[in-house]
């Protein structure tokens, strides 16, 4: 991989390593009443996730470039398909490409639609994000 493309995928890689420290603090802060009624809690993992996934994307976007391959048209599809290169089996890339959907459900309007989200990220993003990043990882090598 050139140089140029590094310097491009790096900082990502280093902002979801970074922020993924969090996690569980948010797990042992958040629960439903807390996101309910703590306006600043709510809006502070919100935006940590979407920020999260959107570095996931832009990394996701960068690798398929970098490695010839065609983007697809949706982020679903753009996560499912360099998730196919980090897992084994297709059920974790489906997990893996759900991140899309999360990401997209936080502009919804309803608390109660975006907590069922935040609660499957947090559920789901111990087990993703430690594959990907070494995949990712093993990319820049």
């Amino acid at each position: 991989m050139k140089q140029s493309d590094k310097a491009k995928i790096v900082p990502n890689i280093e902002y979801i390593e970074r922020e993924m420290v969090y996690l569980p603090v948010y797990e042992r802060e958040i629960d439903w009443k807390a996101y309910q009624f703590q306006r600043t809690k709510r809006l502070e993992i919100e935006r940590w996730i979407e920020c999260i996934i959107n570095a996931t994307l832009d990394t996701s976007k960068m690798l398929l470039t970098v490695k010839g391959k065609e983007l697809p048209e949706t982020s679903r599809e753009v996560l499912f398909r360099i998730a196919s290169y980090v897992y084994k089996g297709e059920r974790d890339a489906e997990t893996f490409s759900e991140l899309a959907k999360i990401r997209n459900t936080l502009a919804h309007r309803y608390l109660d639609i975006r907590w069922q989200d935040i609660k499957r990220f947090l559920q789901i993003a111990p087990h993703l994000y430690s594959p990907f990043l070494k995949y990712v990882k093993k990319e820049l090598e």
